[in-house]
């Protein structure tokens, strides 16, 4: 019988965000759920939006995550995107729900509230990074910002020669964090290489061995499928303890403390002092609206800006 100390261990330290997400009677329109004997694909299915994040796409994710991991026959899940791109990133139009601070003018959201709010976002790339059962993305378009989270997180990622990896909406060295650190295979040189270069196509990416392969766009379905049926194949058992051993040597190199970094510095982003010549995208998007920001940034970014004097 368990007891209540088991089932509090549990509850803190075991049960991932998704196990939480029901996916009983769930639509699943937004990420579409299909089955394929052992092989899952769980489809972004805001092609109007270019598959931007929004509350509703991500629970739809964790909860086809989470019927995946209660179904025994399923032992690859593939995700990828519907229309022109894997994900845009975060749909900066759409506010999501429980990742927002509610603003109350009688409270002022301190340190402890930012920490809960991004520990949970980050949570939920860890989630993938653990998931129990193999993960690979298929990459084609754009893959930005959080659909970079998600494709970073993956166990592999197809891409096509010509797909758009980046962080567009703050930049790397903006915002001072990239899902491709320095834990990742080839060391703290090659992300640093990478987190200088604002986009690059799947082709770069695979060069520079931050993906596992690229290959031609009309092939991406297909070398996809190709892989995922030869882990298919494979002992459940095996690929499980196959999964657990690498995780495990990859966190002994500091990607656990990685991690965490990266979801802390969005935090300190929140209280990160801006001088005069450098973009305050806070300030500028309170002042400008989101597309005059949009449009600060691309110049702000396009030719070199030096500081004054003063700074």
């Amino acid at each position: 019988m368990t007891t209540s100390l088991f089932k509090e261990y549990k509850f803190q330290y075991q049960f991932p965000q998704y196990q939480w997400i029901s996916y009983e009677d769930r639509a699943f329109d937004t990420t579409l759920y299909e089955k394929d004997g052992p092989i899952v694909r769980l489809t972004f299915n805001r092609p109007e939006k270019r598959n931007a994040f929004n509350d509703r796409q991500f629970l739809d994710l964790l909860a086809g995550l989470h019927k995946a991991a209660d179904d025994p026959e399923v032992r690859v899940i593939i995700i990828r995107g519907h229309g022109s791109a894997f994900s845009a990133g975060h749909d900066l139009s759409s506010p999501e729900g429980d990742e927002t601070i509610p603003i109350d003018p009688k409270y002022a959201p301190n340190v402890r509230d930012y920490f809960n709010v991004e520990r949970r976002r980050c949570g939920k790339h860890e989630d993938i990074l653990h998931y129990p059962k193999i993960t690979i993305a298929q990459v084609h378009g754009y893959c930005i910002g959080a659909g970079e989270g998600v494709h970073a997180s993956c166990d592999f990622t197809i891409a096509a020669e010509d797909a758009i990896f980046g962080v567009r909406g703050f930049g790397r060295l903006t915002l001072g964090l990239s899902f491709w650190n320095g834990s990742w295979p080839g060391g703290s040189q090659r992300a640093r290489t990478a987190s200088t270069i604002p986009e690059m196509s799947g082709k770069d990416a695979a060069e520079r061995g931050l993906i596992t392969r690229a290959v031609p766009k009309e092939r991406l379905e297909e070398e996809t499928e190709r892989l995922a049926r030869h882990l298919a194949r494979m002992p459940r058992n095996t690929l499980a303890l196959l999964k657990e051993s690498i995780n495990g040597m990859l966190d002994v190199t500091g990607m656990g403390v990685a991690w965490r970094a990266h979801y802390e510095g969005h935090i300190s982003y929140q209280y990160v002092h801006f001088r005069p010549w450098e973009l305050n995208f806070y300030k500028t998007r309170r002042d400008k609206g989101l597309k005059g920001f949009i449009d600060t940034r691309y110049q702000a970014t396009s030719v070199e800006v030096k500081p004054s004097a003063e700074s």
